[in-house]
């Protein structure tokens, strides 16, 4: 269906250059890497190859995004962006869309998700709000096994990442910022405000390790989506003395000092240049039940980094092949098929793990 480019906005990142990277093999010369240096994004495109060019974009300059989109069928956006101006733009171009960093926490799911589909519907486009791993894969990990149980009143995602994992200077600064966080989960049809890194579980990722609340986007619109009455995330950092030191900052109320600007920019320098292990293990866990039943999904592997651009290189095809055909905002158990997108994965190396349904506990 895509006639234009794919523009990767932060295609020169940990993450976004493998994202570009591995389109680019399918989509020959039509592959854009974008960000505020042109001339890195020019070295990278040179080293992936594949007709792949380098293009500037400053999200933050209107004019800069009008210059970068034009030509643009489909916009992937692997940079932290809190205003949305990019998303915005695709909206008003009638472009495709998604996204790594979609802070859907900050949405909501009432008027600002509304509107932004509202739009979309109108213009044409189609706006996946989350690729990545969660939002992501985890997302078309409950559509499976929604489909499995058919239906899913409660819904847990956990994540298992290692301390010494590759992660880009962006999302190392919103990790600390996270710490601060409170935000909504939804229990028994209700929404209740909850802090991150509070109310540890022990969850079989495997290995068993502590799961601590945390904001992952991929809970926000569930209740909507699914119909779910009971909906929360959970991350696991290994090793296990790395996943307490959050937990006593936010326990101590020390987190609202770590979270400060100042404070994030000495953090951040401190871990510039640390480039962290690409083969670190990782691990996520989705446990749905519905109706007296339970069953859950698992993905293990190395290296996060590998599999957030290998989960948002398939959802990217899945628009650019128009599996998305209808215009709107969509999450992608709405609109992803489990079969076609665990193959993609799978192709990959990435094995989703589906467990047959039992009573649940």
């Amino acid at each position: 269906m895509t006639t234009g480019s794919i523009l990767v906005v932060g295609g020169y990142g940990v993450v976004g250059s493998r994202i570009a990277a591995d389109l680019a093999t399918g989509f020959p010369d039509g592959v854009v890497v974008a960000g505020r240096t042109r001339e890195l994004a020019d070295a990278r495109a040179a080293e992936i190859g594949h007709g792949v060019r380098g293009r500037r974009i400053d999200v933050t300059e209107p004019s800069s995004i009008d210059a970068a989109l034009e030509g643009v069928s489909v916009a992937v956006n692997c940079i932290d962006q809190p205003e949305r101006g990019l998303l915005w733009a695709a909206v008003e171009r009638g472009l495709a869309y998604t996204d790594i960093t979609p802070h859907l926490t900050d949405l909501g799911c009432g008027a600002a998700y509304d509107r932004i589909d509202a739009a979309a519907t109108a213009s044409g486009a189609r706006i996946l709000l989350g690729a990545g791993i969660a939002p992501g894969i985890t997302n078309v990990m409950v559509r499976a096994l929604n489909d499995r149980l058919g239906g899913a009143t409660g819904i847990e995602t956990s994540l298992l990442l290692s301390a010494d994992d590759v992660m880009g200077p962006g999302s190392f600064d919103y990790l600390l910022q996270e710490l601060a966080m409170s935000f909504d989960i939804h229990v028994d049809g209700t929404d209740r405000r909850v802090r991150a890194f509070t109310a540890p579980r022990v969850v079989d990722f495997p290995p068993p390790a502590h799961g601590y609340l945390f904001p992952f986007s991929d809970q926000v619109l569930y209740p909507r989506t699914l119909g779910a009455r009971t909906v929360t995330t959970r991350l696991a950092i290994a090793p296990a003395r790395i996943s307490r030191l959050p937990a006593l900052l936010v326990a101590t109320r020390a987190s609202r000092l770590v979270a400060t600007a100042p404070v994030r920019a000495v953090l951040g320098r401190l871990r510039h240049g640390r480039t962290g292990r690409p083969d670190a293990p990782y691990a996520v866990r989705v446990d749905v039940t519905h109706d007296g039943r339970a069953a859950h999904a698992a993905l293990t592997g190395q290296g996060q980094a590998h599999a957030t651009a290998t989960s948002t290189a398939a959802m990217v095809r899945s628009l650019v092949e128009g599996e998305i055909s209808r215009p709107g905002a969509w999450m992608p158990e709405q609109v992803i098929g489990p079969a076609r997108f665990f193959a993609r994965l799978a192709e990959a190396g990435l094995r989703v793990e589906l467990s047959d349904p039992v009573p649940s506990p």
